[in-house]
């Protein structure tokens, strides 16, 4: 950590209060009790306090360094540790196990992240605080904005659950999942992972992947540079094992990232960065198969700096990402383009009456959509056609304080304000409060509001895409969705209060929620249009109200020095669209996750985890409804072991899925069946 960073220091001071005094406490104990303690031991054990201190520091909350007792919002970290514990098919099952956190299941077995209830479109995606986007590219059949870094690239992964409109602006209604990647390292380290996903049966595709990640200095205390990337390859499940329901039908990915960071001085950082990864589907194609080879394609440079003055810590990020989905059958590409600019500074802590946490900052974006497939084509309803392009530009300026009344007391206090040039202006505020009721207790409150703008497609008048069912809402499917120049943003009204507990060996936690919309996105409640043979036009409306509401609560127990229990589950107390009555999306309605691990030797390890999924909801298609389809609770074991060989390599193996099981429904969820793993990771 670099000298003046007065972040950090206000982190460390504030930390080595009541923590470090009972440290001390226990240290003080155990010498009186005649314990000997040798130097290296005692350097050992400062190590280790060191690394769980720096584990604790999260940015997504509060824009700003600080712990996750002190972070204005539920959020949780998956960390190294997590990620190497045991094999995962892609990103969105380590982010799973998250309470209020759930993985949706769309076309083709395709997956998304909900959150408390949420659909997956109001969860944001961030890359070290860059906004993802290639998804504008597609409709449907994608895997969401998650898989685009490797594991081995990955410093920490941060969840935070609820609006965070305050300090993000669009789509972070249900909340953002944020991507740390490894910093640049002042000597050279690397590792290469070999992992490979053997399942018992056709069911579902094997998997092999192979990532990397490289860092070290090209000129001693003044550039540095590091690189990461991934190729993988996950064959098509067979739709005959699973009753003919959509099934994924396989990948092909590959990723390459490259950083150069310039240091001139202990205060300023400059951050070059180059990036190029494709996700391919559907690449290999079985006889019969009616879904095309389709492929994602993303490239993205950024310009950032960091710089440590004497008020305070600035960050700026010049940000671009172009993004093409070409489809191989008929050779349209779909192609978004997005270039943002944001600023932010992090003052150190003000006494005025108060300590005061102030950040303050901008952004400005343009989002570029050419879309040849379902722009500008003849819209029946309006008797015209259009252009295939669109754009939009966005500028926000956002500010919040965290007011520190005293040792126990705060409160944060934010304001967003968003001008979008087609729907006008739009303004986020919220508040957070933080009590702890005594060193081991806290009590945690908070209202915001949020909002979720149109996307390019909704806002268009000739966009015209048709739909097999879902997106044709009331009237059924299939029908020709069109778009809407007056549509307004949804908006959210969203409360939490909750409990957590932590003296460094218990912690748990428990949080209830509730999520009020209102001028929801969705299609009309008649067709506009019914054509001679049948198909419905339908139009992009806003109309409903929608409410989510539940209680989240995770717990770790202290079972022994050498073994970790930790625990998390989620219970959905509503989640409905309150004008038709259907759920907003497939969320079960209980979610419980469980995990052990046991750790014999330094070097050695074993961890066995069960999820529990309650009775859950997805859309099913009829003629001219649509109906709510209920999917069977189940339940999964997967079992893992992990043993480093020596300072350079480690293994891990296991069976995800032990018992093979799968949700009893005839809708479009599928869960990987039972899958062998073996994977290899060497280090330097």
């Amino acid at each position: 950590m670099r000298n003046g960073c007065g972040w950090a220091r206000a982190i460390e001071t504030k930390r080595a209060g009541s923590a470090g005094h009972r440290r001390i406490g226990k240290r003080l104990l155990a010498a009186v009790s005649g314990m000997a303690l040798s130097l290296p031991a005692i350097a050992l054990a400062q190590e280790a306090d060191d690394a769980t201190l720096l584990e604790a520091i999260v940015v997504t909350a509060g824009g700003y360094e600080q712990t996750i007792k002190e972070a204005p919002a539920s959020i949780s970290v998956i960390g190294q540790d997590d990620l190497k514990k045991k094999a995962v098919a892609d990103l969105s099952e380590a982010i799973r196990t998250v309470p209020g956190v759930n993985v949706g299941f769309g076309s083709n077995g395709t997956r998304g992240i909900s959150m408390r209830g949420l659909g997956s479109s109001y969860t944001l995606i961030l890359i070290d605080g860059k906004r993802v986007n290639a998804g504008a590219t597609t409709l449907r059949k994608y895997n969401g904005d998650l898989n685009w870094v490797p594991l081995d690239a990955i410093e920490r992964i941060e969840v935070v659950r609820g609006p965070m409109s305050t300090l993000y602006g669009s789509d972070a209604m249900g909340g953002v999942v944020n991507i740390i990647t490894k910093k640049a390292s002042n000597r050279w380290t690397g590792s290469l992972t070999s992992e490979a996903l053997l399942p018992a049966s056709a069911a579902t595709g094997k998997t092999h992947r192979l990532g990397g990640y490289v860092s070290g200095p090209v000129l001693k205390d003044l550039i540095s540079f590091s690189a990461y990337g991934n190729i993988s390859r996950r064959q098509a499940d067979n739709p005959a094992y699973s009753n003919d329901i959509e099934v994924p039908r396989g990948t092909q990915d590959f990723d390459l990232t490259g950083r150069l960071t310039l240091t001139p001085t202990d205060d300023q950082t400059i951050k070059l960065e180059l990036g190029h990864a494709r996700e391919k589907y559907n690449p290999f194609l079985a006889p019969g198969d009616v879904d095309p080879e389709t492929s994602i394609e993303r490239t993205t440079a950024s310009l950032g700096h960091e710089g440590q003055w004497e008020i305070g810590k600035s960050t700026t990020n010049l940000y671009f990402e172009d993004a093409t989905n070409t489809t191989k059958t008929t050779g349209i590409d779909i192609e978004s383009r997005n270039y943002a600019l944001d600023s932010k500074l992090a003052l150190d802590p003000l006494d005025y009456f108060f300590t005061h946490h102030l950040i303050v900052g901008g952004e400005v974006r343009l989002e570029k959509l050419n879309d040849p497939a379902n722009l500008g084509k003849s819209n029946t309803v309006t008797g015209s056609t259009g252009s295939p392009k669109a754009d939009f530009f966005t500028g926000a300026l956002f500010a919040e304080d965290k007011v520190e009344f005293n040792d126990r007391f705060s409160m944060t206090a934010g304001l967003r304000y968003d001008y979008h040039e087609q729907f006008g202006s739009h303004f986020s505020p919220r508040t957070y409060f933080m009590y702890e009721l005594t060193d081991t207790v806290a009590l945690r409150t908070g209202w915001a509001q949020a909002f979720k703008a149109p996307n390019l497609r909704q806002l268009d008048p000739n966009w015209v895409t048709t739909s097999r069912g879902r997106g044709c809402g009331a009237v059924g499917g299939p029908c020709e969705m069109v778009g809407n120049p007056d549509l307004k943003p949804e908006t959210s009204n969203s409360f939490e209060v909750g409990l957590t507990y932590d003296d460094s060996e218990w912690k748990g936690g428990l949080t209830y929620f509730f999520n009020d919309m209102k001028n929801k996105i969705t299609s009309a409640r008649t067709a506009s249009l019914i054509l001679p043979n049948g198909t419905k036009y339908v139009q992009q409306i806003n109309v409903d109200r929608a409410r989510s509401q539940g209680i989240e609560g995770s717990l770790t127990i202290p079972v022994h020095a050498d073994l970790s229990w930790t625990n998390s589950f989620t219970y959905l107390l509503e989640s409905k669209n309150l004008e038709t009555n259907m759920p907003l999306s497939a969320d079960p309605e209980l979610s419980v996750h469980s995990e052990v691990t046991w750790r014999p030797r330094e070097n050695l390890s074993f961890t066995a985890s069960y999820d529990y999924y309650g009775k859950q909801v997805d859309y099913v298609s009829t003629p001219e409804t649509l109906i709510a389809q209920n999917v069977d609770p189940y339940s999964i074991f997967s079992i893992s072991t992990k043993f480093d060989m020596n300072d350079n390599f480690s293994f891990k193996a296991g069976i995800n899925n032990l018992f093979d099981a799968q949700p009893a429904t005839t809708s479009n969820y599928k869960e990987d069946g039972r899958t062998y793993f073996l994977s290899m990771t060497s280090t330097f």
